[in-house]
């Protein structure tokens, strides 16, 4: 038992957390396991996976111990991911995968962004932006863009059913018919 302040927690198993939080960041951002012990392990900013496990022992909680694991690995994955040599190694991973992206279904694009921006918010010092990472919005891959979309929306990309990444932070979905139906409100209204 581990006694603090607000009460006394049973040891957990280092190993158990370690073990699920890898696998947490595997299946969150579609690596297998050995990309995210390699990333680990050749870290030029070494961790001891033990001590960050017993830092966070506070996240320790929850009503079941499979629950108090989950929980543990959640906050020892983000430390995990936090470390500026493990971003390094896993960025231009997501990266390549956004620029190799097949213009199938634009919620995979997005959803590979979304990755990027996570791990870049868990490194702000390191990544302060999409170009740091050397992501433009400005050059995703996409299907063309019909030139008849005009400037009341901007579209960063466009996947073969036309469906449309857009917004000022490339965070929002809309279908391209969508985008003209609007603009064709927005003239009659004027």
């Amino acid at each position: 038992m581990i006694c603090l302040p607000d009460g006394c927690v049973r040891m957990i198993d280092n190993g158990i957390v370690i073990e699920k939080a890898i696998k947490r960041i595997a299946d969150d951002y579609d690596f297998d396991i050995a990309t995210v012990e390699s990333a680990i392990n050749r870290s030029e900013k070494p961790m001891d996976l033990n001590a960050m496990v017993s830092e966070g022992i506070f996240c320790f909680r929850g009503p079941n111990d499979n629950v108090k694991y989950d929980n543990a690995s959640i906050c020892l994955a983000n430390k995990i991911l936090s470390n500026a040599g493990v971003a390094k190694t896993l960025l231009p991973l997501i990266c390549c995968r956004i620029r190799m992206w097949d213009r199938e279904d634009i919620h995979e694009l997005l959803s590979l962004l979304k990755k990027i921006v996570t791990i870049m918010e868990l490194n702000p010092d390191e990544y302060p932006g999409l170009k740091a990472c050397s992501i433009d919005l400005g050059e995703l891959p996409s299907e063309k863009i019909p030139e008849d979309i005009g400037k009341s929306c901007h579209v960063w990309a466009m996947d073969k059913k036309g469906m449309c990444l857009v917004g000022t932070d490339a965070n929002r979905l809309t279908h391209i018919d969508d985008i003209r139906k609007k603009e064709d409100e927005s003239l009659l209204s004027r």
